[in-house]
């Protein structure tokens, strides 16, 4: 009898047994990647932000990649996955993390139904235990709740070598065909599954059956159109991306982690190094980015750990099944080329794809001591608190040390995405709310995902760029989210406001700021026009320019506008230096707060802050000089007309006089 792959028939080996155990464990793999989903990891970081965004787009028809050309490039399979859980669900911040969660859930079964079918034993512990250990390994757990299309790498690495070994079962066309369309759509995922040819290579070679010397022409070429039928159906499943990538080749080397300048530059030195730490990672230290791993800790807990050697150990001497134990062995090991050729080993994001079948050999372990135990029930009792203990020590890793890391704030860009949150539910909340950020924020995904998933009244404004908006009257509790360094703007207006800070954690410093403004409040800068332009904006004030300018110098102008109706037109606004002898000496134009919030954008009873510089010529003659203002619109040219109090232009407005020395 086996003693590695079987176990008590009347233990397990009734198929309604089977299927409740397995649903059992699968129950238990989606509880612990969706529970608290949003929570942990905290935060909402660059990479998943993006993959909403462009996903979002997808799903509006703005766009259909093959292959995703932004943030260095990448295969666009999970974009598309995901803008069908926006189609049917509605875009949220929770989708993206909701996807990886199925993946890795789905994993759990494929790892069952793979292990099952390729040792072709009904009678077996070994698929269980395999899906009962990835279920809680911390490594998995993890990356199944990141929210990144990574996690789909080990769902297809061992859907390849499932498919291929159940195709070698079935020995039919139809068969080698799914399995060469599996491999073929795993190359859409990401650049780590750009292995898994290798992969399936491979293990078609291991597990092709001993021929029969005695077998007719027709029959024993038959292990060699199964092959070719394979391939042909991976190529054509990967046709379109492959024609993307012969029209674009750079694109392909664009993510090719493991090229890098400093792994060819190390030679085989550097490669050998890097095997040594990833193969250690498995037992005695891990990934060391917070962000991918509970900093060091190694794949396995030393429960685990002893449990995949008993399990290489009977592998060794168990000659009956070699070849599916060559086939998992070999698949672990190709998914760990990544890394390998790649820097910074370890890396769990890179060998990711290697789980499903590393929890092979622990199972084969835990599943031989069930089997020599059978009639011990002290052993049976010993080997089952053994997994509850390892369960326990990965959930209590990842659950209750791995939130207490300290840059985890930082790592998943807490700061962000609580700030773009709290101003969005301020928006739909209260009716009206402002996000004043710099400029490197506002083209973060996080902050543009955000204004596309913005229920009510949300204003973008780049303060870096010299911009300032808000209420001349608040009609109703309106929200301010900042950065600190533009928390005097809010207060120089609103000196009643109530504050909030979010504090950077752990170390306890500003890191942004929420003010809440009740209803009825005028801004302080609310003042009579000096003048009227069109009748959409009056013009409060003009700031700047005050004391003597040198010939060179920048005249630097703050101008202040208040909108009285809405305008569907994009105005550029323009200064003029004049004199009553020559009308214009020197100007600037542009659009107001460098185009970041035009026209289009401003509201009703809003005012709206904004800076322009003005050049001064080096041979500009000392004097008196007036500074007029106007606008005009940006596809006509037209200038809007100008109401003014001793008016002298029916387009300018005459605002200031500044000194020349």
């Amino acid at each position: 009898m086996d003693m590695v792959m079987t176990a008590p028939t009347n233990a397990i080996g009734r198929r309604p047994l089977v299927l409740g155990a397995l649903a059992a464990i699968t129950i238990f793999a989606a509880l612990l990647r969706y529970w608290q989903l949003t929570a942990l990891p905290p935060g909402y970081w660059y990479d998943e932000a993006h993959k909403s965004l462009v996903a979002l787009e997808i799903a509006r028809g703005i766009q259909s990649p093959i292959y995703v050309t932004d943030n260095s490039g990448l295969e666009a399979g999970y974009f598309w996955l995901l803008a069908f859980v926006f189609k049917l669900f509605g875009p949220s911040y929770y989708g993206t993390r909701a996807l990886s969660a199925l993946l890795g859930t789905l994993t759990i079964l494929l790892t069952f139904w793979t292990v099952r079918t390729l040792y072709r034993s009904r009678a077996s512990l070994s698929p269980l235990i395999s899906a009962t250990l990835l279920s809680f390994l911390l490594w998995h757990v993890h990356w199944s709740r990141l929210g990144l299309e990574t996690i789909s790498v080990p769902l297809f690495a061992i859907a390849v070598l499932g498919t291929l070994a159940w195709a070698w079962e079935k020995q039919t066309w139809p068969a080698f065909a799914l399995a060469g369309g599996v491999l073929g759509l795993s190359q859409y995922t990401n650049p780590g599954a750009r292995v898994l040819p290798l992969e399936a290579l491979v293990v078609f070679a291991i597990l092709w059956p001993k021929p029969d010397r005695s077998c007719k022409p027709s029959v024993c070429l038959r292990p060699v159109r199964f092959g070719l039928t394979f391939f042909l159906a991976a190529l054509l499943t990967y046709a379109p991306l492959g024609l993307f990538f012969l029209q674009n080749p750079h694109w392909f080397f664009a993510r090719l982690a493991f090229t890098s300048a400093e792994a060819r530059a190390g030679g085989l030195s550097f490669y050998f190094d890097n095997a040594i730490k990833t193969l250690l990672s498995f037992n005695f230290s891990g990934d060391t980015l917070q962000r991918h791993n509970l900093a060091g800790r190694p794949a396995f807990d030393l429960i685990a750990s002893v449990w995949m050697w008993i399990g290489i150990a009977v592998m060794i001497r168990d000659r009956q099944h070699w070849r599916p134990h060559l086939a998992v062995v070999a698949a672990l090991i190709v998914n760990l080329i990544p890394m390998i050729f790649s820097d910074g080993a370890p890396g769990f994001g890179r060998t990711l794809g290697a789980t499903p079948m590393l929890v092979v050999l622990p199972a084969v372990g835990v599943a031989a001591a069930i089997d020599w135990g059978r009639t011990r029930r002290w052993l049976l009792a010993l080997v089952a608190a053994s997994l509850v203990a390892s369960a326990t020590i990965n959930l209590s890793d990842y659950f209750l040390r791995y939130p207490q890391q300290s840059r985890l704030f930082d790592m998943f860009e807490v700061g962000l995405a609580t700030l773009t949150r709290v101003a969005a539910a301020g928006a739909v909340d209260s009716g009206t709310a402002y996000l004043i950020l710099d400029e490197a924020a506002l083209q973060h995904p996080t902050v543009r995902l955000t204004r596309e998933l913005a229920g009510g009244d949300l204003r973008l404004v780049n303060a870096e760029a010299g911009c300032f908006a808000y209420p001349a009257q608040t009609r109703s509790e309106t929200v301010f989210a900042t950065q600190p360094r533009w928390i005097p703007l809010i207060h120089s207006q609103y000196p009643q406001a109530v504050q909030t800070d979010i504090l950077h954690t752990p170390e306890p410093y500003q890191y942004a700021t929420i003010f809440t403004v009740p209803a009825g409040q005028n801004a302080s800068s609310l003042q009579p026009p000096i003048a009227a332009l069109g009748e959409q904006f009056e013009l409060l004030a003009v700031e700047g320019g005050e004391g003597a300018l040198a010939p060179g110098e920048v005249a630097a102008f703050t101008l202040r506008w208040r909108v009285i109706n809405p305008s569907l037109a994009r105005y550029v606004i323009f200064i003029h230096l004049a004199t009553s002898g020559k009308p214009y000496i020197i100007g600037v134009d542009g659009e107001p707060c460098a185009g970041w919030y035009p026209t289009i954008q401003w509201h009703k009873d809003e005012i709206v802050e904004h800076q322009m510089a003005l050049p001064l010529p080096s041979d500009l003659p000392p004097g008196a000089y007036e500074v007029a203002v106007g606008m005009y619109e940006a596809t006509t040219g037209q200038r809007l007309p100008v109401s003014q109090p001793g008016g002298r232009e029916p387009d300018r407005a005459f605002v200031k006089t500044i000194v020349i020395k």
